[in-house]
Formats: C-alpha cells, sequence, structure tokens
C-alpha cells in the first residue's frame, strides 16, 4: 500500500498519467482508424488485459497497464485520483497510438483527430480535474496551428508534441514556428514532451543495435533499453536549447512547458552549461531577456522518477520550483509507491518544499 503524506493527501497534482485503453475497446473509445491500427497489437497481453480488480489502495496502485483501476474511462480514473490523494492529474496517450498519430501516413490523420475527440471528451468528463494532453502533428505547421484552434476551441487544456523531429522542418526559435507558440500561449495550453517522443532524433539507428542495448520487450519488464535510459534526455535538452537561445520565452513568456517522463537530473548541469555558454556570444548577452535558470523557474516543468535524488539536485543547483510530482499511472514505471518514495527524498528539505514538489510547481500546468 502506497504511504499517504496527510499535508497534501488529495491536494496532490500529477503530472503524468496514461490514457490506458485495452486495444479490444480502441474502436469504441477512439474510432474506426484507431482500431485497425491497434489491429497489429491485439496479440501482445499488455495492451488488452481486461481483468480489472475493485478499485481500493492497494490495487490502485499495484495493478498495472490496461486493468488498472480507472486506467481507460474518466468516471473510473475520477474515483482512482479520489483513493490516490490525487486532485487534478496531466493524462498522455499510449505511446503506440502518439507514434501512428505523428507519422507521415494517410492513417495518421483519422487516428490523431480520433484520438483528439477522445481526449476532448475525457477533458469535459474530468470536472476540471482530468487533463489528456491532445496531439500536434508537426509535419507542417499550418496542420497543426489549425488542429490546435480545434482542440482549444473543443476545450482541450494541454497539447503534446514530438522533441526528436524539427517543428515543420524549422528551428522551434524560427518566425515560422512562433505564431503555433503564440496560440498555444494565448489559449493557455502547455506544452508538453514526453518520453516517445524522441523519434527522429537520430540520424541512425544503429546506435542501440547491440544486445546490450536494445529493449529488452513488454514481457521482460524492460520495454525501454539501455541506450535510451542513457540518452532520452537528448532530443528535448535540443529542442529546449533552441527555444531558450531562440528567445521563443521571451517573445511568449505566457508559453508553458512541461517536460515528463525524461528524468530531470539533467537539468542543472543543462542550466549551468547553457549560462555558461552565454560568455560566448554577445548577441546572447544583448538578447536575451533573462538567465536560463530564470526561464526554467518562470515557464518549465520536469518530473523526476521516484528513484532519482531530487533534493540533491535542487541542493546542487537551486531552482526547486522546477520540479514536480508524477505518478506514470499505470504504467510499471511507476513504481506501487511513488508518493513515499519521493516524499522521503524532498521531506528533509522541510514541509515548504514537500508542498512546492506535490502541490504548487505542478500549478503551471495544472491551473485551477
Amino acid at each position: 500500500m502506497t504511504t499517504k503524506v496527510p499535508a497534501v493527501h488529495g491536494r496532490i497534482n500529477d503530472l503524468d498519467s496514461h490514457l490506458q485503453v485495452p486495444i479490444s475497446r480502441w474502436g469504441e473509445v477512439f474510432g474506426d482508424a484507431t482500431a485497425r491500427f491497434g489491429e497489429r497489437y491485439a496479440h501482445i497481453p499488455f495492451f488488452d488485459d481486461t481483468d480489472e480488480p475493485e478499485l481500493n489502495a492497494e490495487s490502485v496502485w499495484t495493478t498495472k497497464s490496461t486493468a488498472a483501476p480507472g486506467a481507460c474511462t474518466p468516471e473510473g480514473r475520477l474515483a482512482a485520483l479520489d483513493v490516490m490523494g490525487i486532485e487534478r492529474q496531466l493524462i498522455f496517450p499510449q505511446v503506440i497510438l502518439a507514434a501512428s498519430a505523428w507519422g507521415n501516413h494517410p492513417n495518421a490523420a483519422p487516428v490523431l483527430r480520433e484520438y483528439n475527440d477522445a481526449v476532448l471528451h475525457w477533458t469535459a468528463a474530468g470536472s476540471g480535474r482530468l487533463r489528456p494532453t491532445a496531439l500536434l502533428n508537426l509535419t507542417t505547421i499550418e496542420g497543426a496551428i489549425a488542429e490546435a484552434e480545434r482542440v482549444a476551441a473543443g476545450g482541450a487544456r494541454a497539447v503534446l508534441l514530438q522533441d526528436g523531429i524539427a517543428p515543420g522542418g524549422f528551428s522551434p526559435a524560427a518566425a515560422e514556428v512562433d505564431p503555433l507558440w503564440a496560440l498555444l500561449a494565448e489559449a493557455g495550453m502547455p506544452v508538453t514532451f514526453h518520453i516517445g517522443g524522441q523519434e527522429g532524433f537520430f540520424a541512425s539507428d544503429a546506435w542501440p543495435n547491440a544486445n546490450a542495448l536494445r529493449p529488452g520487450g513488454f514481457s521482460t519488464g524492460e520495454p525501454v533499453g539501455p541506450h535510451m535510459l542513457a540518452t532520452m534526455h537528448l532530443p528535448v535538452q535540443n529542442y529546449l536549447a533552441a527555444m531558450l537561445y531562440g528567445g521563443v520565452f521571451d517573445r511568449h513568456p505566457g508559453l508553458r512547458v512541461g517536460v515528463i517522463e525524461l528524468g530531470a537530473m539533467w537539468v542543472g548541469p543543462f542550466v549551468d552549461l547553457l549560462e555558461d555558454r552565454l560568455q560566448m556570444s554577445r548577441r546572447l548577452r544583448d538578447g536575451l531577456q533573462r538567465r536560463p535558470a530564470e526561464v526554467f523557474v518562470d515557464q518549465i516543468r520536469v518530473t523526476p522518477f521516484f528513484w532519482e535524488r531530487t533534493a540533491r539536485q535542487i541542493q546542487r543547483y537551486g531552482m526547486p520550483e522546477i520540479y514536480a510530482f508524477s505518478t506514470d499511472f499505470p504504467h510499471p514505471e511507476g513504481g506501487t509507491d511513488p508518493i513515499g518514495r519521493l516524499a522521503d527524498d524532498i521531506g528533509p528539505l522541510g514541509d515548504d518544499a514537500v508542498e512546492a514538489f506535490f502541490v504548487r510547481n505542478a500549478q503551471l500546468l495544472l491551473p485551477a
């Protein structure tokens, strides 16, 4: 049974969870295009377990994937949040579904639209507590803007982008992309980056192609390979470096960004590097309105893995405002006691640090 932290129980903000629908229900929940895409995965039990146990304080943390209580309906998710002590939750798609919607093939557009229609349904049914992320396909900026306008009008509260590709073939700091950032800032829809969006960053797929580096597969409990574990943060560092040095956050002070399930131990050294490199460019020193550390505090939030030593990172590098809690519900990688593990780490920093980590910091991405 997970640890309960009385000071924050019932008020916790969770920046990472997943809409985990059994593949046999994809047609019902999303639509025909998504159901056809899912047929290739229907033989994998991890993706289609429907034997959901009774919801209680143990099952909600120990049952994983599509069988977890509240994994696939908004009503069930709200009940699960009550048991977990969570007030609001950011919700991401199944990665295989996002991969299809982000593709450059005839089926991508209908899968993306069907998924985003489900996002609008969950948002409306969530009473402000459920914040599923709408998908944007950045094959073209115009297409992404059109879909962002549609989902914003429908009530969506956040979007998910790939960090492994240049948006529309442009730098994220290019003038051609600014209309998208302006739209998202004006609509109050945070931009999120999440593990699974790094496809395309490496020009060659040879790097993890060795027995010791490949994923083990879902049946082994190691769907993420050792090479990805060591490099998963590199695409988002690249993306953020372009945005920070390119002045995107200065031009769009209302733009908010979440870096989710990519770890957080890289952030302090990354910000140190960016601030050090400012000394090498007069254009950056004269042109940027704020230091990279200030931008992170003002506009960016990052979720650490539950085993990371986040308190140590805060002590070394400061910026306590940027780190925020996540469960990864209902994925196994989130563990069975994320509240307890992270409270043990953050707790020695004091009551205000616990309040910030579990509640306050995430409000940038999950405003009331």
